[in-house]
């Protein structure tokens, strides 16, 4: 009886850790926002699509060490030269472009290199639909952004939970 019950505290002791994994999880539609240790991530595919094969995916990424909003656009294999300076323009349609410094970190992805600022923030909420195009290339993606305000809200969201979960 002694052996039950001390495996039985000990099960309790590891699974109620202050150490534990806080963790964030929202979709609505094809768009997540999730949390990782230091990071939110947000994604204009399901999940499910992107875990093997990331192409032609737009990702918003809070990161805690560096607040602010960036920007992780996928494309296809081999349309970058790793360790390329590019500029990401997002172009609304009738709207203000946005363009933003990146670098190719893989062969298929670019990353910016700075936070979007509030202004540029603002503009992305307004959108119904993104065109993501690197410059000097032929190549764009669209995005559904019909549902971007709210998904950086939740972005927001996320970001305050682990910042105030990292303080406890």
């Amino acid at each position: 009886m002694k052996i039950p019950f001390l495996a039985l505290c000990l099960i309790f002791w590891i699974s109620s850790n202050a150490n534990a994994v806080v963790s964030f999880w929202y979709q609505d539609g094809n768009w997540t926002v999730w949390s990782e240790k230091d990071k939110c991530k947000a994604i204009n595919r399901p999940i499910i699509e992107t875990s093997h094969a990331p192409y032609m995916s737009f990702w918003l990424v809070h990161d805690l060490s560096n607040p602010g909003v960036s920007i992780d656009a996928y494309f296809w294999p081999g349309a970058f030269v790793v360790g390329t300076k590019f500029n990401v323009n997002l172009v609304p349609p009738g709207g203000e472009q946005i363009t933003v410094p990146a670098e190719a970190g893989l062969d298929f992805a670019l990353r910016t290199e700075r936070p979007l600022t509030e202004d540029e923030v603002a503009l992305l909420e307004e959108q119904n639909l993104l065109i993501v195009k690197p410059s000097h290339t032929s190549f764009s993606q669209a995005v559904d952004a019909i549902k971007l305000p709210m998904v950086l809200r939740q972005l927001k969201t996320c970001a305050d939970f682990l910042g105030q979960a990292k303080q406890k």
